[in-house]
């Protein structure tokens, strides 16, 4: 995942928002709720995911924040999957986070950002609706990590007892797991970018007790060099790539069929060839100019460019296509975004070209 603060719109929702000590049990993770209240009915995707078809769709980035109530909930998740099936997807992956305390801490928790297991059943239920493919992801926020150590990410924890990080992390996994199961998930991502913790072996035990309780399909996300440098030993059925690869001698003047060259390049480290069983998890760019040399950096503040953000979806589509790969998701749809009224954002793809190219990228996906 990009080193990013997560958009202009999430950072004005974070700014009251704390994170709870990662020792303490969170209400948020209670069961989910039955609704009675009935939501308008979304628009119906024209050929639902079938297995075998690529997965075609968005990372629905959700924070929470203070007061967020059923009837908002509601609305956002109407017309975000509006939004989607307009634009001939055919999946949806919800990311979501929790929080440690720090870069070496042995618990993990829900947080104040993390949405209710309630209000995370109602997005699930409206993308079922509409015949989306869903997984659920949750992510490992790095507030906490960055302000103890700016160069700590997700990927380089260092948990002082690993067998308790590993058991609060089931436990906290698995009212999400029961979410999953009950709300027509397809996949659960068990892991997202945790880099410095994939050779551990207490990751058969977390997985045998998901495969308990969520009968789905259970997969892991890795980061983009970590991919290419070696075997994923998480052993799970499917890996997802977060895949920001850096294309250095590229300049903002490069065509779609040089970044895509590039790419092939990177996936070439790894395998030649067709790659059915991978998943782009995770693809974005800022809307920036240099964003090619390092595209994991999503601070903003650079000089504006739509063209670079718009070339560089169009190359993931091609490559994606040509490789065969399992499916492809656009980094990243806020939540609480309005698509009709897109904040003027670098980091969003939202109203720009980039947006039209992902549309064009879907509609023509031979399926």
């Amino acid at each position: 995942m990009p080193v990013r603060l997560y958009g202009l719109v999430v950072l004005v929702l974070l700014l009251t928002a704390g994170c709870v000590s990662p020792g303490t049990p969170s209400a948020r993770q209670g069961s989910a709720a039955p609704t009675t209240s009935r939501a308008p009915a979304p628009l119906k995707v024209a050929r639902p995911w079938r297995p075998g078809d690529p997965q075609l769709g968005a990372q629905v980035l959700w924070y929470t924040y203070p007061g967020e109530t059923d009837a908002s909930v509601r609305t956002n998740a109407l017309r975000l999957v509006n939004y989607m099936v307009a634009r001939h997807m055919n999946a949806l992956s919800v990311t979501f986070p929790f929080a440690t305390a720090g870069p070496t801490a042995s618990r993990v928790a829900a947080s104040a950002d993390t949405p209710s297991v309630r209000h995370l059943a109602m997005l699930l239920d409206t993308a079922a609706a509409a015949g989306l493919r869903i997984t659920v992801r949750p992510l490992l926020d790095e507030k906490n990590l960055v302000a103890q150590n700016p160069l700590a990410w997700r990927g380089s924890l260092a948990p002082t007892d690993r067998a308790a990080w590993f058991r609060s992390y089931e436990a906290f996994l698995a009212p999400y797991l029961t979410l999953a199961a009950r709300h027509h998930a397809s996949t659960f991502v068990l892991g997202v970018e945790l880099t410095s913790l994939e050779d551990d072996p207490h990751w058969r035990a977390l997985i045998a007790a998901a495969r308990g309780a969520f009968p789905g399909e259970l997969s892991y996300d890795a980061n983009w060099d970590d991919y290419v440098s070696r075997r994923v030993p998480v052993p799970v059925e499917h890996l997802g790539v977060d895949a920001y690869f850096p294309l250095t001698a590229l300049g903002d003047d490069a065509t779609v069929a040089q970044i895509a060259e590039g790419w092939e390049r990177w996936l070439d480290r790894k395998s030649s060839g067709k790659l059915p069983r991978i998943v782009l998890s995770e693809v974005g760019i800022i809307a920036e100019k240099g964003a090619y040399r390092n595209p994991a950096v999503w601070k903003g503040g650079g000089q504006p460019d739509l063209t670079v953000q718009k070339r560089w979806f169009e190359a993931a589509c091609r490559v994606a296509r040509d490789r065969d790969m399992a499916g492809l998701y656009w980094w990243n749809l806020d939540f609480h975004a309005d698509p009709a009224a897109p904040a003027h954002s670098p980091t969003s793809f939202l109203g720009r070209p980039a947006e039209s190219a992902l549309t064009s990228c879907f509609r023509t996906w031979p399926r």
